[in-house]
């Protein structure tokens, strides 16, 4: 399944409506892309969406350590191992 391994930004759900208003279901995915970062020393290869990506790319190490520790409820189990050690 599409999720972001930080904030948990997944699959959204609606409708499309057409011009004679009829409802047919549709799915926005979210703008995932590969990015590594280092957590404690070790390089981890993960799925973010964009604008976390934006965020991580203007940090430096430091605040990207705050930045998980903020999000800890949605991380994915990986990067949560890699944070307890």
């Amino acid at each position: 399944m599409q999720r972001c391994e930080i904030t948990g930004t997944g699959l959204i759900s609606g409708n499309l409506i057409s011009h004679s208003h009829r409802l047919t279901k549709r799915v926005w995915k979210p703008n995932l892309q590969v990015a590594t970062i280092n957590i404690n020393g070790n390089l981890l290869k993960i799925k973010v969406c964009a604008r976390t990506l934006k965020k991580l790319k203007s940090s430096n190490d430091a605040e990207v350590l705050q930045y998980l520790k903020e999000n800890k409820g949605t991380l994915s189990p990986r990067i949560t191992k890699l944070l307890a050690k």
